[in-house]
């Protein structure tokens, strides 16, 4: 049966196994239609294919004071439309979607796998001059010269700890969270198994393919990409763009050889 799936997928013209990133095709993004959170509650925080294809599944999550996630809400949306239809639970098939879509290896390739990079990292606040008293407008009394205790002990006051999570595949980073909950698949989504491949977005936001070998391919059209996700068949990416407050337009983009 799997073989007979994947016949057709290559019959069809799509990416095949082992893709270069840099030779697929990218169509232009289509718009499929816009999320108003402000209704639904909260902001898209998982996306799924069904099997055929057809509906989409949505997670909406609302967050509290340190970042975390909280009130899931989930939706059922045709793809052809993107107009959420309220469920009591996920959907099996979402939840076998994603736990390939957004594991740490990549789907039938255990070596190309996620480096999760959890660190505490020390920022400033309202960054003092770093070059002391003179640099805030003062002046250097007698017997003094460059910082003073007084600009030490206000910066050390200033300093605070974040923690941070990157996401590296290889040598690029391909997500990370200040202060807030690491999401699997929020930033990236690995392609079927069949394609090898990988999107994520990149810098700037824009959307952003990438092979085992490091190759990539950017899509410059597109901007604050999130949940990018791809459809069973390789054949096509569905990924939100952040455009307001509470608006999230859902694009498609379709992948071929």
């Amino acid at each position: 049966m799997r073989a007979l799936f994947l016949a057709t997928v290559f019959a069809a013209g799509l990416v095949q196994a082992g893709a270069d990133a840099k030779a697929v095709k990218l169509s232009a993004p289509a718009l499929v239609g816009t999320i108003d959170t402000g209704k639904l509650k909260g902001e898209p925080t998982q996306l799924a294919w069904s099997p055929q294809g057809d509906k989409l599944f949505l997670r909406t999550s609302e967050r509290d004071g340190t970042g975390m996630t909280t009130k899931h809400r989930f939706f059922v949306m045709s793809r052809a439309d993107a107009k959420p239809e309220s469920v009591n639970s996920v959907p099996d098939w979402a939840t076998e979607y994603l736990a390939w879509k957004s594991g740490q290896s990549a789907p039938g390739n255990e070596k190309w796998a996620i480096d999760i990079k959890d660190e505490e990292k020390s920022t400033t606040g309202t960054e003092a001059p770093m070059g002391g008293s003179l640099a805030g407008g003062g002046a250097i009394g007698a017997g003094q010269t460059g910082t003073s205790v007084e600009d030490v002990s206000q910066r050390a006051q200033q300093l605070q700890h974040a923690r941070v999570v990157t996401l590296m595949l290889g040598n690029e980073s391909i997500g990370e969270f200040v202060n807030t909950q690491f999401l699997p698949g929020y930033t990236f989504g690995w392609a079927p198994q069949q394609t090898g491949l990988v999107a994520f977005g990149g810098q700037g936001g824009h959307l952003v393919l990438m092979d085992p070998r490091g190759a990539k391919q950017e899509l410059s059209s597109t901007k604050n990409i999130l949940l990018p996700s791809w459809s069973p068949d390789g054949s096509t990416i569905a990924f939100f763009e952040k455009t307001a407050k509470h608006k999230y337009d859902l694009y498609t983009v379709a992948v071929t050889k």
